[in-house]
């Protein structure tokens, strides 16, 4: 089985390449891709960041099983605040801290499980912004939104960002998050969830 920390991970021969940041500060950068992960295509990730523009600046930001780190850098690019990056493979999360630090953005990268890490909130601060993006197929999602409003992660205008296989199940959400923005792309669900009444 891959590890909880491999995106989509994708079938036959070990692929390589770059993906660029969309839009903001650090647009047109380069970020590489790491083995058999595929990233957010990019046009996935700009209908996102439209969806977000009216939160995304000032956000503090979790992006989960983060991979390349794609969602969290693109946020920072176009204005959080800060991004925590939970990766759970040794080798990616090192890739994500050297970009972090040579990129010089607010964020810093977890070497850890991401339903593991949920589980024990520690004080952390709530998130305004949640990108999850587990391997397709895997159930994760649903664990890890129970999670993060059981464990009180979530601030109150919060925004939850999930993205499955276009033929996955849709993800079980708590009963107070609803899906307020939904769309596929190729063969991504893309999926944008809030509290209700917000």
């Amino acid at each position: 089985m891959p590890a909880e920390g491999n995106r989509r991970v994708v079938t036959g021969p070990r692929r390589r390449g770059r993906v660029r940041i969309a839009g903001g500060s650090l647009r047109g950068r380069l970020l590489e891709v790491p083995p058999n992960a595929r990233p957010t295509p990019v046009r996935a990730r700009e209908t996102l960041f439209d969806w977000l523009a009216p939160v995304v600046r000032g956000a503090h930001c979790l992006d989960l099983f983060a991979g390349a780190g794609a969602l969290g850098l693109e946020a920072l690019s176009r204005g959080a605040a800060h991004c925590v990056f939970v990766e759970s493979q040794r080798t990616v999360a090192g890739m994500l801290r050297r970009v972090v630090n040579e990129w010089q953005v607010a964020g810093h990268v977890e070497l850890a499980d991401a339903v593991r890490w949920l589980e024990k909130p520690d004080g952390r601060r709530r998130m305004d912004i949640v990108f999850m993006d587990p391997p397709f197929g895997s159930g994760l999602a649903a664990r890890c939104c129970k999670l993060l409003a059981r464990n009180g992660w979530l601030a109150d205008n919060c925004r939850l960002y999930i993205e499955a296989g276009k033929r996955d199940p849709l993800t079980e959400l708590p009963l107070e998050l609803g899906i307020l923005r939904e769309k596929v792309v190729g063969d991504v669900r893309m999926m944008l969830a809030g509290r209700k009444g917000t």
